[in-house]
């Protein structure tokens, strides 16, 4: 998985209490607590924003599976199309 960080160039300062064993760790492995934190609390953001999106196709009506499957063969049919008309062409 490819590591993308996106920040708006605005920090805040906040402080948390964490296990000591836990920053031992996370001492072990870099030298920028803040960096460290920062990307743990992006990583948990994306984590969030994919169990949403899980639950929601996950919770889809049969109606609407229906649509994307309409949609996707309708689509699908005209790409292939379109390309067969643009070898043609060539």
């Amino acid at each position: 998985m490819e590591k993308v960080l996106i920040s708006s160039g605005t920090k805040q300062k906040i402080t948390v209490t964490v296990d000591s064993n836990l920053i031992a760790d996370i001492d072990n492995f870099t030298n920028n607590r803040s960096a460290a934190v920062e990307e743990a609390l992006f990583l948990w953001r994306q984590q969030q924003f994919e169990a949403k999106l899980r639950e929601f196709y996950l919770n889809r009506s049969g109606n609407a599976l229906k649509d994307d499957e309409n949609w996707s063969e309708t689509t699908q049919d005209n790409a292939i199309a379109n390309w067969d008309e643009s070898t043609e062409n060539s």
